[in-house]
């Protein structure tokens, strides 16, 4: 393929991308409990359901879903692993522990329950960092056992949680948009910023794609680019699993996904997986508004039952 046509086909791919965001958040604002059309919304409750409603849950499922997918491409290089997501250094775990541990005090309070969720996060992350100076092999190995013991503190609580916190535990643990208490703005504001830091570091992650010695050998402070990625990424999913809860696998089969369309410079990756963690994120959460309307699926369980065949898929096609 000629340089022409491989620029050609990568800009149609982009194209394709955009157009799809575009097609979704068309669907998200249509689709839910009452079909409405955007284009043809007539009396003020249709206006209210559509932008006062929707409108802002799509964007933070948007936000929250494009912060997942950069997180996991962050946390795939940074482990020299392929299978690496946000949750497996058990950030998640200390999340959902920080959270119930909100609700055990102030059940009635969500804001509560989401500044759990952030100091859990952050208390997970140090955890994790006390272990960074090891190597990426056994800091994953400590994450590994951390989330273990995070799931039983977890675990633990819901043992002694109140039974009036039960669903709402529950449901934050499967991943629940529909109580997501962090404004939109700070979302997108936080969406932009990651993008952006992610793009600075892209030569230097496309560097360290080539082996430590090699990123060394090409000038890359590869201690300090570890440290400020664990941080990034962590910091991240700390504040997307406050906003929504814990939602699996869009960290995992987006960059990989985006990897496979546009090539592996992270240049490139980023800004992909950025927008195609938001595009499943949305697609995800209106199917979850309409399968079983009025009531609601948890937008975690449909990101498993999306993400766990194309991701063997993906593993099958690789390994061909």
């Amino acid at each position: 393929m000629s340089d022409a046509t491989r620029s050609r086909t990568t800009l149609m791919r982009w194209f394709a991308l955009l157009v799809a965001v575009a097609l979704c958040l068309l669907l998200g604002l249509a689709t839910g409990e009452q079909w409405i059309n955007p284009f043809a919304a007539s009396d003020a409750l249709e206006q209210t359901i559509l932008w006062d409603l929707r409108f802002p849950r799509l964007l933070t499922a948007f936000a929250v879903g494009g912060l997942l997918a950069l997180a996991g491409a962050w946390f795939q290089v940074l482990l020299g692993n392929p299978l690496a997501e946000p949750y497996v250094l058990g950030v998640a775990g200390s999340a959902s522990a920080g959270a119930v541990t909100g609700l055990m005090f102030m059940p009635e309070s969500a804001w509560v329950m989401s500044a759990g969720a952030f100091i859990g996060a952050w208390i997970g992350i140090v955890a994790v960092m006390f272990f960074s100076h090891l190597g990426a092999n056994r800091m994953l190995l400590a994450g590994v056992v951390l989330a273990a013991f995070w799931s039983a503190v977890l675990a633990l609580l819901l043992a002694l949680l109140p039974e009036q916190g039960l669903f709402r535990a529950f449901s934050w643990m499967m991943g629940d948009l529909s109580h997501s208490d962090l404004p939109v703005p700070l979302l997108l504001i936080a969406w932009a910023i990651a993008l952006a830091c992610g793009v600075m570091l892209s030569r230097a992650l496309d560097k360290l794609l080539l082996g430590e010695r090699h990123a060394e050998a090409l000038g890359v402070d590869v201690k300090t680019l570890r440290q400020r990625l664990l941080l990034l990424a962590s910091a991240v999913t700390a504040l997307a699993v406050t906003a929504a809860g814990t939602i699996g696998f869009v960290g995992l089969v987006i960059p990989h996904l985006m990897r496979l369309l546009f090539g592996s410079l992270h240049s490139a990756v980023l800004p992909a997986s950025a927008i195609g963690g938001g595009l499943l994120l949305v697609l995800a959460d209106s199917a979850a508004r309409t399968i079983i309307a009025p009531a609601e699926l948890p937008v975690g369980i449909l990101t498993a039952i999306i993400g766990v065949p194309v991701f063997l898929y993906l593993l099958l096609r690789r390994s061909q």
